[in-house]
C-alpha cells in the first residue's frame, strides 16, 4: 500500500460523496496493488474509503471459516460505511484489491463524528446502503436460481487480467459455494469447448464473447 497526501484534483470526488463541508487536511491517497488486502474482517478499521479507481472483491466468511464472496465494487462506492452507520470499530466484511486500485481514506479515529454529523454525506450513505441492500438480495437470487456456469463464466470475465485467469482455484471454489471438484470439471469443460486455453501461467480466454454469452445465462 502507498499513502501521500490528498491532491487537490480530487476535491471534486469528495464533493460528489457530499464531503465537500468536510476538511479534507486529515484525508490521505491510498494505492493498493492487485491482491492487496485493506479491510479485514473482525479487525479494526482505520479509514472510511471512498474508491476512485479499480475493482475489489468483498467477503464475508461464516461460522466454520469459509470466505463466501459477496461482491465486486468496479471504480466507485464507498467502504466502511456500514460499519460507521452502526458505530463499529471492527470490519464485518474483508475487501481484497482485485486490480491496482485507488482510493480516499478518511482515518475514522479523526473524522467518524464530523462524518455522523455532516447530513449531504449521510444522505449519500443512505442512498449507498440502499444500493448495497438491493444488490445483495440480487445476488442472494443469482446464487440460488442462476446455474453454476453461468456465475462462473461472469466471474471468469471480471476476474481475469490481460485475458488471463490466475486465481488460486481452492479459492475461487470456497467463495463460488462449489466443490473444487465441480469447480475442475467445469474449466475443464471450458477448456475443451474452446473458450479456455491452460497454460503455465493461468487459463487464457480464447472466446470472450461466447463467455460472456454464457455468463448472460
Amino acid at each position: 500500500m502507498q499513502k501521500q497526501k490528498l491532491p487537490t484534483y480530487d476535491m471534486q470526488a469528495l464533493a460528489d460523496y457530499g464531503l465537500d463541508g468536510i476538511d479534507p487536511s486529515g484525508a490521505v491517497l491510498l494505492r493498493y496493488e492487485r491482491g492487496e488486502w485493506f479491510l479485514l474482517e473482525g479487525q479494526e478499521i482505520e479509514y472510511l474509503y471512498i474508491l476512485l479507481s479499480g475493482k475489489a472483491k468483498v467477503f464475508m466468511s461464516d461460522a466454520g471459516g469459509r470466505s463466501l464472496l459477496l461482491c465486486y465494487y468496479i471504480s466507485e462506492g464507498i467502504l466502511g460505511d456500514v460499519e460507521l452507520m452502526m458505530g463499529r470499530h471492527e470490519a464485518i466484511s474483508s475487501v481484497q484489491a482485485l486490480t491496482p486500485l485507488t482510493c480516499i481514506g478518511f482515518p475514522v479515529a479523526t473524522y467518524a463524528q464530523a462524518l455522523l454529523n455532516h447530513l449531504p454525506f449521510v444522505l449519500r450513505v443512505g442512498q449507498g446502503l440502499a444500493l448495497k441492500l438491493h444488490q445483495s438480495v440480487a445476488n442472494t437470487t443469482e446464487i440460488i436460481l442462476r446455474p453454476f456456469e453461468a456465475r462462473f463464466c461472469g466471474y471468469l470475465l471480471l476476474s481475469a487480467q490481460n485475458g488471463v485467469f490466475t486465481e488460486r482455484l481452492t479459492d475461487v471454489s470456497e467463495q463460488l459455494g462449489v466443490s473444487y471438484r465441480h469447480l475442475l470439471r467445469s474449466l475443464k469443460t471450458l477448456c475443451e469447448e474452446k473458450l479456455l486455453e491452460k497454460q503455465a501461467d493461468g487459463y487464457h480466454i480464447l472466446d470472450e464473447a461466447t463467455l460472456r454469452k454464457k455468463a448472460a445465462g
